[in-house]
């Protein structure tokens, strides 16, 4: 028997033993993704996270489930949120050891990360189309991080944030565009910032992995006397990456053998900053980013360094949130961002391109929220943004340029009907550049029979408009997207220590955008599926999750199953304390059924894109020991990923000749943080 039939055996007998223990979990209670047992943040969204387990035994008896923001623009416990919500604190981020936000979410029920070699890829409920995560809106303290080139947003190591800054991340299901507008299509991920009081002093951090991998980050926070909360941090990554792929398409004498040669670096660097003081807070970010890449997408010269990306983004944002006693709530931001893209294009020895790519923006934002009889609340607000800076240059041929304004207006109203029955409901109009008018509503009636249960029935809408790169790169018009969306949520707690919750969707998409044979194109589709989850924790610090995904997806233009999208999802993850406070291990296991890929081949001369190779099913077990606090001020992890080894690949974006890409086998990372 050879090494990986050896593999795959293990892996498959360590699932299916996973599988049984999480089928005897599933019979207490019928579950789905729920929210993370964790202590309440403020409604700032910036308080201190509690550690559960320095908590005395009666303050454990009274912990809630915790609170989220971004499901409705203000803070509420997440039963009372109009969505399925799950929230991931940064205590879990170290137990864990999750290196990037991708990591943070692959970890939930519904997502799933695909790893080109160069970008990572969120799938989303059965719905992953290479298109760099423009259909989910991801936020940063509440500040959109999408960039005004492709609508993209970054979850790997070029994503804005260090990971070592974040307080929590909060995980929003189903359509938002009732608050947020466009790309808020499945969801929003708000990633929650620490806080100067959180870091209390200096930190210095450093890290070394596997592939020649190291980090560095220097930090600094504090909350003085006067009341103004300072933080200021910058990181640097570098890897080396793989020295040898191999990939069979390109398996000829002329392009060495197929072996892709010392293009698989990634180096990255992040600056963070943040002031707040009274009702005033000022924060900015910038992130660096260059990877090699060693698939010759686009149709390159293979194994040629010339083939690389470099991604920068920044913001300033200012932000005013007032408490105007027995009247309203007031908040007002403003806002600025950039973002530069660079990517060279060797076709042979002497043909290169150079595509830059450049966007700059700036926005501003007022809320009001006014609390009636202390049962019900209401919210307005208005929003402008103006895509001053749109364009693309591409050596040879002239620069393509342009901008875009839009505006929308929002209102939210939750309302108690009863003492145990609210309904939430809202709808924004938004002009998007010159696309017609959009309406969205979400609708949503929360019931909680018991104190620990709750039902929720919702509804909701959203559009996206296409990205300035779609609109450029196609040769006709194309359509706005949209989605409807009904879902059903039961969340229950079960007796002190365990919480379930069941969920079952249904999305109809229209006018879908997808890179095929050569140009963007609209359609339709639909899916469907349901997330079982379970999740407990004892007064020992032990804790553990559960869940299983079932997703179904389908195209209607075409026979096939749509590309990478998993039917099954299960995920595992369980923290022991092996000294009590000081040192836990954490254990996690991620099961993903095959998913189809496309290809695009070249018929009399024209692409046409066709079904490709399947990936095949796997499994992942990742391992983690953290200690805090052994010696003083003084934290380590250490992390195995890819444990078994397992011998894995994702489908490729269409932009690849390949129809998968093979992922890394097992790897390590070592982390050590001191404070002074």
């Amino acid at each position: 028997m050879n090494r990986r039939s050896h593999n795959r055996r293990d892996i498959f007998s360590v699932g299916r033993l996973a599988f049984r223990r999480f089928v005897r979990l599933a019979l207490m209670g019928v579950f789905v993704s729920s929210p993370l047992l964790a202590y309440p943040a403020n409604s700032d969204t910036n308080q201190v996270t509690t550690d559960l387990t320095a908590l005395s035994l009666e303050s454990l008896m009274q912990i809630e489930v915790p609170k989220v923001y971004g499901a409705s623009k203000l803070e509420q416990k997440s039963t009372a949120a109009p969505a399925s919500v799950s929230v991931v604190t940064s205590d879990e981020i170290r137990r864990y050891g999750y290196r990037t936000l991708a990591d943070v979410l692959e970890s939930a029920p519904g997502f799933d990360v695909s790893y080109d070699r160069n970008y990572s890829f969120l799938g989303t409920r059965g719905v992953s189309l290479g298109d760099f995560n423009d259909r989910m809106l991801v936020l940063v303290d509440g500040h959109r991080v999408n960039n005004n080139f492709n609508d993209g947003a970054f979850i790997d190591t070029a994503f804005i944030l260090d990971m070592d800054l974040v307080d929590r991340v909060e995980i929003i299901r189903g359509p938002s565009a009732v608050l947020y507008g466009n790309n808020a299509f499945f969801g929003v991920i708000n990633v929650i910032n620490k806080t100067g009081a959180q870091l209390n002093g200096l930190e210095v951090a450093g890290g070394y992995g596997a592939l020649d991998s190291y980090k560095a980050r220097v930090s600094y926070g504090h909350l003085f006397t006067n009341g103004l909360d300072m933080l200021i941090s910058g990181s640097y990554y570098n890897s080396g990456g793989n020295s040898e792929l191999f990939y069979k398409e390109f398996d000829t004498p002329a392009q060495n053998n197929g072996e892709a040669h010392n293009l698989d670096g990634d180096l990255s660097a992040s600056f963070f900053g943040s002031l707040s003081y009274r009702d005033f807070s000022l924060e900015g970010a910038f992130n660096h980013r260059e990877k090699a890449s060693p698939t010759a997408q686009f149709g390159t010269v293979f194994n040629d360094p010339r083939l690389k990306t470099t991604d920068e983004q920044g913001y300033a944002a200012l932000k005013f949130a007032h408490n105007f006693p027995d009247d309203f709530d007031l908040t007002a931001r403003l806002y600025y961002d950039t973002y530069y893209h660079q990517i060279g294009y060797p076709f042979n020895p002497s043909l290169f391109y150079l595509e830059q790519d450049t966007g700059e923006w700036w926005g501003t934002e007022v809320q009001l929220t006014k609390r009636l009889w202390d049962r019900h609340v209401f919210t307005v607000g208005a929003e402008y943004r103006d895509d001053f800076k749109q364009e693309t240059t591409l050596t040879g041929q002239p620069t393509v340029s342009r901008s875009r304004e839009s505006h929308g207006v929002y209102f939210q109203g939750n309302i108690a009907l009863f003492d145990q029955l609210h309904f939430d409901g809202g709808v924004r109009y938004d002009q998007y550049g010159d696309f017609d008018p959009a309406f969205d509503p979400r609708l949503a009636l929360i019931y909680n029979p018991l104190e620990k249960s709750t039902f929720k029935a919702i509804y909701g809408t959203a559009f996206r408009a296409p990205s300035f790169y779609e609109v450029t790169t196609s040769d006709h018009q194309l359509k706005p997207e949209g989605i409807t969306s009904y879902e059903l949520v039961y969340e229950q707690g079960i007796g002190q220590h365990w919480r379930s919750s069941l969920s079952g969707y249904y999305n109809e998409m229209k006018d879908l955008l997808v890179f095929s044979s050569g140009t963007f194109d609209n359609f339709n589709a639909e899916t469907k599926g349901m997330e079982l989850a379970l999740e407990g924790f004892w007064t020992n610090g032990i804790r553990c999750r559960a869940s299983y995904s079932l997703q179904s997806t389908t195209d209607h233009t075409v026979s096939w199953q749509m590309p990478d999208s998993p039917e099954h999802l299960i995920k595992l993850n369980v923290s022991v304390p092996v000294i009590p406070d000081k040192l836990f291990a954490g254990l996690e296991f991620q099961y993903t059924s095959s998913r189809d890929s496309l290809d695009t081949i070249t018929v009399t001369n024209q692409p046409v894109t066709v079904q490709g190779e399947r990936a095949g099913g796997f499994a992942v077990v990742n391992f983690t020991l953290f200690s805090q606090n052994l010696l003083k001020n003084l934290d380590v992890s250490a992390s195995i990923y890819n444990l078994l080894d397992c011998r894995y690949a994702d489908p490729a974006t269409q932009f690849h000749k390949q129809d998968v890409i093979q992922q890394d086998g097992r790897s390590f990372r070592l982390n050590v943080t001191y404070r002074f």
